[in-house]
């Protein structure tokens, strides 16, 4: 019973953390108590959580992270739920208005609720005096006892926690690393759905830039004036294509990258393709004027850049 007591303490952290070891010392306020626990893959300090368990067979959780995020979790053994899974439930304080909030099922037995700072919920969670939990026909009561006093001193253990440091589990590590089939067949999904849309977006654009910049050929304008002209009418074009450059470089490295520094090199890359375009188009429009007669007027039809690639 203990062993899976720690184990649904140590699953009450960020979504997506991995499993943690602990706790680390202890927090015992009135029917609380629990500890600090660290990343089971890193060995840093992950989260410090609190549970109190109830007549009804359910535990109630409360962790906040290291980065001070607050998740709310309940717990029965009866429960039979489908790790990962949304439900969508009510939380009800003092039979006051309902919340409603989404949980996820972090095992077949737990979920877990994200309280933001400065939401009513953490508010309420923090001042009520009893909570009713709505699961579809369910519901379940529970006492907010010391809940007032509870709050304050997870916030202590997470500032006193941060040089904790606890062992590192190198088959958790290999874990996280090793993405599962289904997370990777989603991921070849999306990054053919990005760089469809991505071609999309990049046709158009050219469009978009042949279109603005024709009546410009017959300048003495640089092509490279030319261009940036262009790409300025077409600046929410450009601008897309940026974005999907942006979200299909993320899903490659699988962490946020440096958004200037795509944009730079994006919109460099698109300013040299239009340079490229300008030159060569231009380069069409003279060889046809000097492949005509001499009887033949010019100025037949207003010039344009071909938008193709």
């Amino acid at each position: 019973m203990m062993r899976g007591l720690l184990v649904t303490l140590a699953l009450l952290s960020a979504p997506g953390a991995a499993l943690a070891a602990g706790p680390y010392g202890k927090i015992v306020v009135g029917n609380w108590s629990g500890g600090a626990f660290t990343n089971d893959t890193t060995g840093a300090f992950s989260h410090c959580a609190v549970n109190a368990s109830y007549k009804n067979g359910t535990r109630m959780f409360t962790s906040v992270t290291s980065d001070l995020k607050w998740l709310l979790g309940f717990a029965h053994q009866r429960w039979k739920l489908q790790p990962g899974a949304r439900l969508q439930l009510q939380l009800i304080f003092d039979r006051g208005a309902p919340i409603s909030v989404s949980a996820e099922a972090k095992t077949t037995n737990m979920i877990a609720i994200t309280m933001p700072n400065e939401s009513g919920l953490i508010t309420a969670f923090r001042h009520g005096h009893f909570l009713e939990l709505v699961a579809n026909d369910q519901r379940f009561t529970f006492a907010l006892t010391s809940t007032r006093e509870m709050l304050p001193a997870l916030v202590e253990c997470t500032r006193q926690s941060g040089h904790i440091r606890g062992p590192v589990n190198p088959a958790a590590a290999r874990d996280a690393a090793r993405p599962s089939e289904a997370d990777s067949q989603a991921r070849a999904e999306k990054k053919a759905v990005l760089e469809k849309t991505r071609t999309l977006i990049r046709t158009k654009m050219m469009t978009c830039i042949g279109r603005e910049g024709g009546p410009m050929l017959a300048t003495d304008e640089k092509a490279e004036v030319v261009a940036k002209a262009a790409m300025i009418f077409c600046k929410a074009d450009v601008d897309a294509l940026v974005q999907s450059t942006i979200e299909l470089g993320e899903l490659e490295t699988a962490r946020p990258v440096d958004r200037n520094a795509v944009r730079r090199v994006a919109e460099q890359q698109v300013l040299d393709v239009v340079v490229a375009q300008v030159v060569k188009s231009r380069g069409e429009m003279l060889n046809r004027r000097n492949q005509q007669q001499p009887s033949t007027p010019s100025g037949g039809g207003r010039p344009a850049i071909s938008p193709t690639l």
